[in-house]
């Protein structure tokens, strides 16, 4: 397979091309990549790729090597439009089959919740990707700011498959960004306040799964675009990645238990609750991270592609979380 992939030195692109690069098959992989000066970092871990230096701006580039590509991993952004536009252009002036992987985000979900401002509030719904296809379809096209999945799922001649990625946690093995968002910048939060904190009532759940699990979905799409297997794509292609679920009061919990532990808060008790202004001092969209309803079912993946999580769930990981967040405040 030829693979064209953005993202490389990023959090979720980096973990996919670890995992393609290392799936056993191969695939011939091209990466775009905005820093020259990371170029080495790349290299250095994945001899066998071919760096291609630009940006997401550089159409013309993206567009003639989605072209020349029989899958494109497009992990660089969820809301990139020209790119996007680039990426459609080149796999479909194909003559063979053409595969298009579209990285996006649970907080599609959340929308309900951020135009009631209900943050901390229990979940209401629980999103199965298989039984809900069309809700979720509806949930996307529905939202207008949602202009790279509408695009993905408009797709006819290119087959896609747009991947909702839940609160992802755990250490990535790229070259660039190892580092996820919503726990270690609860964990930090909690270690600068010296207390910990949950958001509203605390309620309020996301789905999540761990980084290395998501990369070898990213290796078990690549393998079901080399046998081109059909029930992986386009309406058979929407992925509500998950390895289960978490409230954030009780993350928050887990979080002041594990740093009380290690000597670095006072108390292991939730002595803070935040309001949404607050959450969001602390951290950019700090209410929508940390105290909105993303709950999902991943029945897709499981189903069509064998996929299995194997990896800790986030609970087992809090002790490293907070191990890594205290070195980095030093």
């Amino acid at each position: 397979m030829k693979i064209f992939l953005t993202g490389a030195t990023g959090y979720v692109g980096g973990e996919a091309l670890y995992n393609l690069y290392h799936s056993g098959d191969s695939h011939d992989i091209a990466v775009l990549n905005r820093h020259a000066e990371s170029d080495k970092s790349i290299l250095e871990a994945f001899p066998k790729v071919r760096v291609v230096q630009g940006d997401l701006d550089d159409t013309e580039l993206i567009e003639n090597e989605s072209k020349a590509a029989d899958i494109v991993f497009h992990l660089a952004s969820t809301k990139h439009l020209p790119s996007s536009q680039a990426i459609s252009k080149g796999l479909s002036s194909r003559d063979k089959p053409s595969f298009w992987v579209q990285m996006s985000g649970a907080s599609m979900f959340s929308v309900p919740d951020i135009e009631h401002k209900s943050y901390g509030e229990p979940p209401s719904e629980i999103i199965n990707d298989v039984d809900d296809t069309e809700k979720i379809r509806k949930i996307i096209t529905d939202n207008p700011a949602r202009t790279v999945d509408h695009l993905v799922l408009s797709q006819d001649r290119v087959k896609t498959a747009l991947i909702i990625g839940p609160l992802i946690y755990g250490t990535g093995r790229g070259p660039g960004n190892t580092r996820s968002i919503q726990a270690p910048e609860m964990a930090r939060v909690t270690l600068q306040q010296g207390e910990g904190f949950r958001v509203g009532a605390g309620k309020s759940a996301w789905s999540n799964v761990h980084v290395q699990d998501l990369g070898l979905l990213a290796a078990d799409l690549a393998k079901a675009a080399a046998e081109d297997r059909s029930g992986c794509w386009n309406h058979d292609g929407v992925y509500a990645v998950e390895n289960g679920g978490l409230e954030f009061g009780e993350l928050g919990e887990l979080i002041a238990r594990e740093a009380h532990a290690q000597g670095l808060i006072k108390s292991s008790k939730v002595t803070h609750v935040m309001s949404a202004d607050e959450a969001n001092k602390a951290m950019p969209a700090g209410a929508i991270f940390w105290a909105t309803n993303a709950v999902t079912v991943a029945t897709r993946a499981r189903k069509q592609l064998n996929w299995e999580p194997l990896q800790p769930s986030l609970t087992e990981t809090v002790e490293e979380v907070v191990e890594i967040e205290a070195k980095r405040l030093k």
